[in-house]
């Protein structure tokens, strides 16, 4: 009975080796077809390792946008609530309420901005999932 040339399970690369060239195949040949099949393992890790590493990265993102849609409404319900309790924009017109508003919402949203950008630029390039051992 012919066994296929490739590398049985719990098989040791020694021991498939071995098989391969009682099969007849030359000992450079075995090498070969060993350092591919290293290669080609070492591309499906990398392959799983960033698939994991963009599938968590989305998560995150999802996830975090809906908390800042969140708490985007609660600010929004606090600043409005605050506005009239401040003497300087203390005023009987809508249209320059709703101005201070969007104004006071507009500094609020770039210093926010302004912090995630040097939080980002600080982790920035760091794999959240770790190395794969055979990169």
């Amino acid at each position: 009975m012919s066994q296929d040339p490739s590398t049985l399970p719990n098989e040791t690369p020694e021991q498939a080796r071995r098989r391969l060239e009682r099969l007849g195949f030359r000992p450079e040949q075995v090498q070969e077809m060993q350092r591919l099949a290293a290669t080609m393992a070492q591309q499906q890790i990398r392959r799983t390792v960033d698939t994991a590493s963009n599938f968590i990265t989305t998560v995150v993102a999802l996830l975090s946008s809906a908390v800042g849609f969140v708490a985007a409404f609660a600010w929004n319900s606090a600043i409005a609530s605050w506005l009239p309790t401040v003497p300087l924009f203390h005023t009987d017109s809508i249209v320059l309420k709703n101005f201070y508003y969007a104004l006071v919402a507009t500094l609020f949203a770039v210093i926010v901005i302004a912090i995630l950008g040097v939080i980002t630029n600080r982790i920035k390039g760091r794999n959240l999932i770790g190395n794969s051992p055979m990169m």
